[in-house]
């Protein structure tokens, strides 16, 4: 063999020693058929002809096998077996998820008992209680075994109600409950911060009572100057010189937190729109003279109806078993043509009538299309727990004093404090404030009791007003009065916005008229406004741009 023919493989196939070549494959001789003699050649046609008969009888029996079962599939009878076998799969789902539900309120009341522990540490380390009131609800808001702790603690610890959310209610009726409860405790009107970094939170030393509409909806504090003189004047009146504990409880969801962090001027503490965000106690030293306690939640009482929770937003959403029943105790409340135009349903004649109409709108469907009542009724409860539909109470016409408190008590408590100063400033600053729109009107109930250790002797005597009602329909809560329900409107935006011409410069014609006070901020929340215009009118304007680039092809 030459040397190029070695070189390009054009030699003869290498083999391997006794074993033959490495492609035996390609060697294999052809099959040279059914020899040409007469005999053999009608044996190999008949045998040819049986094995292709008995493959198309075994294709046969496939086929017919294959169109049976589909014919069993198809059958009505077993269609309906086979839904029935599945909703019994899916309710033995269901039923083993609220055992495990089970479990998890036993849980929860060893979380009761925990919380309950924090709140005795809390009011037996703090001189000073601030009970947080929720503005739209305070009277609900309002524990009688927390005031009867402190009380029953000495007079050494006093008590402080803090009026919490007052920019979610209007003006006169923060006026009506300042002056309502001030007859018990000194009550301080406040507004946490509301803004969302981690440092620097704003501050806001213009009273409560003279701020104006736009600073209460701004992120800023509000009365946190009014709170701290209160805490200066019980430590020069009752001569204190060291440092004192100042102890935050009330009910979940009502602004403990962030009502230390507005004092802080800091986010010391997490916060969060659900409650139980707080599990045990913090201590936050706001300065070297006072030194702030935050406690979890209070826990209701068991016998409080989930509706009533659900209403103060002292529950989890995800975890009611039930939450069509909150949602018919809204809907009593409610003015149907309000709910029907929020909503965009026709007219309805009962809760689950009203709630599968929302499900089909919503897309909150099970299998078959079957409207999902749990998912509907909870985007409504999402929708009362978010402000979307705002609610307030009027305080009752006339005050008794709770069995809890009595006269020497309320005279015992007042002399650390100044009340004609703190009355002066708030009810100065309130003159000052628009009437904000109202919301639901919710007649006050009384207190809510508290859910405490079996050692503990529970106070439920509560405050029943008899009020006339003022509601769609008659309501039987025993714990919420009747009220009305109006949903926030969404206003249209109006061509004269879209099209405003940008200032230059704010107007300072307008700042002047504002009061001296409030010009500051006057100026960099105008500024903020042409700062925002600013953008809006270059976002516009890119956007024209890129469209005539566009059309012209440059």
């Amino acid at each position: 063999m030459s040397r190029n023919k070695r070189r390009h493989g054009k030699g003869p196939a290498k083999t391997q020693q006794g074993k033959g070549p490495l492609h035996p494959g390609k060697n294999v001789k052809k099959d040279p058929g059914v020899p040409n003699l007469s005999q053999f050649k009608e044996q190999a046609k008949r045998e040819a002809e049986q094995k292709r008969k008995r493959v198309e009888e075994m294709k046969a029996k496939q086929r017919l096998a294959r169109e049976k079962e589909l014919a069993k599939r198809r059958n009505l009878d077993t269609f309906q077996k086979d839904i029935l076998k599945r909703q019994r799969e899916f309710e033995q789902k269901e039923v083993d998820l609220k055992s495990l539900e089970k479990h998890e309120q036993l849980e929860s009341e060893n979380s009761r008992k925990a919380y309950y522990r924090e709140f005795k540490k809390v009011v037996e380390a703090a001189d000073v209680i601030l009970e947080v009131l929720d503005a739209r609800d305070p009277l609900g808001c309002r524990c009688p075994q927390v005031e009867q702790a402190v009380v029953q603690s000495g007079t050494h610890k006093k008590l402080v109600l803090v009026l919490n959310k007052i920019d979610l209610v209007s003006k006169p009726i923060v006026e009506k409950w300042l002056k309502y409860l001030r007859n018990e405790f000194p009550t301080v009107a406040f507004k946490a911060s509301t803004q969302q970094q981690n440092k620097n939170l704003q501050q806001s030393r213009v009273p409560v009572t003279q701020a104006s509409q736009d600073l209460l909806s701004t992120g800023a504090c509000i009365g946190a100057d009014s709170l701290m003189k209160l805490l200066g004047n019980y430590c020069r009146n009752l001569d204190i010189k060291t440092a004192i504990s100042v102890g935050v409880v009330g009910f979940p969801n009502v602004g403990k937190s962030s009502l230390i962090n507005s004092l802080k001027r800091a986010r010391a503490c997490n916060v969060g729109a659900t409650p139980g965000v707080t599990k045990c106690l913090q201590e936050v030293h706001l300065d070297k003279h006072i030194k702030l306690l935050d406690c979890p939640g209070i826990v209701m009482a068991t016998a409080t109806s989930d509706a009533a929770m659900i209403l103060r937003n002292c529950v989890k959403i995800e975890q009611l078993l039930d939450p069509v029943g909150p949602v018919e105790a809204i809907l009593r409340r409610c003015n149907k043509e309000q709910i029907m135009q929020h909503y965009k349903v026709t007219d309805f004649r009962n809760t689950l009538e009203f709630l599968a109409m929302l499900a089909k709108r919503q897309g909150k469907l099970k299998k078959g299309g079957t409207p999902d009542h749990d998912k509907a009724a909870k985007s409504v409860l999402t929708d009362w727990v978010s402000g979307k539909i705002s609610y307030f109470t009027h305080p009752p016409e006339t005050h008794t004093m709770p069995t809890h408190i009595s006269a020497e008590i309320v005279s015992e408590m007042g002399k650390a404090f100044d009340f004609e100063e703190l009355e002066a400033d708030n009810y100065e600053s309130l003159s000052k404030i628009k009437t904000a729109p109202q919301g639901i009107a919710m007649e006050a109930s009384g207190l809510t009791t508290a859910a405490a250790q079996e050692d503990v002797e529970l106070d439920e005597s509560s405050e029943e007003s008899e009020a006339q009602p003022y509601c769609m329909e008659e309501d039987i809560d025993p714990e919420f009065g009747p009220m009305t329900v109006e949903i926030k409107s969404t206003k249209p935006k109006s061509q004269n916005d879209v099209e405003r011409v940008v200032p230059k410069a704010p107007n300072l014609q307008d700042i002047k008229a504002v009061d001296p006070l409030q010009q500051g901020q006057a100026l960099l929340a105008a500024g903020k406004r042409r700062k925002k215009l600013q953008k809006r009118a270059h976002k516009i304007a890119t956007k024209l741009s890129d469209t005539l680039t566009a059309a012209m092809n440059f």
